[in-house]
């Protein structure tokens, strides 16, 4: 199997900028905006341009189940052991439900400001009909359930999949290299950095269904390990990447021009120099921002945009946007868009936990007439669990408002999970590795394949011991689908492997969970 020796460090060290996490912001009953889903799409234009998947900039269109977003948050990455930073407002501006995938253009900066002139890092986009059997592809991505950075795998084209209403002839490349749930819509580029495909589906084809299925974990309960046991797929699965030239009818209508990397086969052994990146394609054709006229003329006090997080940057942009925040939480920001303010006009806030005021400040405004403001409520101890209430008011009257929610409050027909994921062999705790629990009725092998967002419960990342808690409760009397996943491990999945009586206790610990070595 190829692991990351095989990708080269300055072609990671160049991609890696240029891959975003995509945030759908929902406005709340409350008024403040949360997120409805995640996805990841890459930046091939300096302007601002995004590739992505359609499932991911507008499920709607492709039948799914799913609200409309209000805004599509685009999140930077700054630091690779960091998650990414929300900075900008993308707009669609092509897509194409037939083949899930979606153009979007940055129009606006997370302080509501047009956006004109950038300058961001941007993969070239290479010629997916270049490559072959055994020709090394990595991924980049964000992880839309469990994890909040960047994530890198690397593996070999494995084949191609034609499709009945695709005639170019490569509708699919096939790949063993790993494709997490949430780098739907991202990053995957060839050994030159070129982008040569966007993550969109696992078990491409048809017939295509795991391998190396097998009873490894104990499933009944009864202490062994037996075929009255459950089969897990431990591994074995074959992901699909949309070749990016199926795509280039959709960006030359968004405006931009696409030069093919002077690439051939045969120059691809030997001494052969990589490719200098190519010249940044031309100018776009101007975008017209909906309600930016307004927004500039606007002369009475606006605030907009009001999102909760754990962590902002120095500069006041949100990290992880939620409205539910851990238990463990010492502070609560609160961002937003203003606008319409002057210098010395009264302004205030007041923090309401489950009813009752916590804290409350009044003063002069001195931020200026437009832009964006994060403030907090904090605590020397982890604040205490329950619904906090933001009000936010200008010489009186509100102008803002949202909820946001500090851990989970109990609820007796729920039950809290905790377990550990250990490694089979030397029964030590494994790090980092994702746990997801699905929705009861999902089964393991159509997440596999479809990997949807909305199929999985909940999810956890485990310790530095390998242990883990859910952070949502399980309601009693379903069973829940599990699916274990860890660098350097197999990948496990079983089918009703969480089962939650209706008598399950408030608090459960479930048995370790045994992981094979890759």
């Amino acid at each position: 199997m190829p692991h990351q020796t095989h990708a080269d460090r300055d072609v990671i060290k160049q991609v890696m900028p240029a891959v975003v996490q995509i945030v759908a912001l929902r406005q709340a009953f409350a008024g403040n905006y949360a997120p409805a889903w995640t996805g990841s799409g890459t930046i091939i234009h300096p302007q601002g341009v995004i590739l992505t998947n359609c499932h991911v900039a507008n499920p709607r269109a492709m039948g799914m189940p799913a609200p409309p977003a209000d805004a599509l948050a685009i999140a930077i990455m700054e630091r690779s052991d960091e998650p990414p930073v929300v900075s900008y407002i993308a707009e669609i501006v092509m897509q194409s439900p037939e083949l899930d995938l979606a153009v979007l253009r940055i129009v606006q900066d997370v302080s509501g400001q047009r956006v004109s002139k950038l300058d961001l890092p941007w993969v070239p986009i290479g010629d997916s009909n270049e490559l072959e059997l055994g020709d090394i592809v990595s991924i980049f991505g964000f992880p839309g359930i469990g994890g909040d950075t960047i994530t890198f795998t690397s593996g070999s084209v494995s084949g191609f999949t034609q499709q009945r209403d695709i005639t170019s002839g490569r509708a699919w490349i096939k790949t063993d290299a790993t494709i997490a749930g949430g780098n739907s819509g991202g990053t995957a580029v060839n050994s030159e950095g070129y982008l040569v495909g966007i993550p969109t589906q696992a078990a491409a084809g048809t017939g295509i269904t795991p391998v190396d299925a097998r009873p490894v974990v104990d499933t009944t309960g009864d202490g062994r390990i037996d075929q009255r046991d459950t089969p897990m797929a431990v591994g074995g699965f074959i992901n699909g990447l949309r070749p990016v030239n199926l795509a280039e009818p959709l960006l030359k209508k968004a405006g931009v021009t696409v030069t093919k990397p002077n690439l051939h086969p045969a120059q691809a052994t030997g001494t052969k120099k990589r490719p200098t990146k190519p010249a940044a394609p031309g100018k776009l054709p101007s975008l017209k921002t909906p309600g930016a006229e307004k927004s500039e003329g606007a002369n009475s006090p606006q605030f907009t945009g009001l999102v909760f997080s754990e962590k902002v940057t120095r500069d006041g942009r949100p990290v992880n946007p939620s409205a539910i925040l851990s238990s463990n939480t010492k502070q609560i920001f609160a961002s937003f868009t203003f606008d319409g303010m002057r210098t010395g006009t009264k302004w205030g806030q007041v923090w309401v936990l489950d009813g009752k005021p916590v804290f409350q400040d009044e003063g002069k405004w001195q931020d200026g007439p437009r832009g964006r403001k994060t403030v907090a409520l904090s605590s020397n101890g982890a604040l205490p669990q329950g619904r906090y209430q933001l009000v936010l008011a200008v010489r009186g009257q509100v102008v803002a408002q949202g909820e946001v929610v500090v851990g989970r409050q109990v609820d007796d027909t729920d039950t809290e999970v905790s377990g550990q994921v250990i490694d089979r062999g030397n029964k030590r705790g494994i790090p980092d590795a994702l746990v997801i629990a699905l929705n009861p009725g999902v089964r393991v092998q159509t997440f596999v394949r479809e990997q949807r967002r909305d199929m999985a419960f909940t999810s956890a990342r485990t310790d530095r011991n390998g242990r883990f808690t859910f952070p949502l409760q399980l309601p009693k009397g379903q069973s829940y689908g599990l699916i274990v996943v860890a660098r350097g491990y197999r990948d496990m999945a079983v089918d009703s492997a969480l089962r939650i009586g209706p008598n399950a206790p408030e608090h459960a610990q479930i048995h370790a969970v045994p992981m094979m070595p890759d």
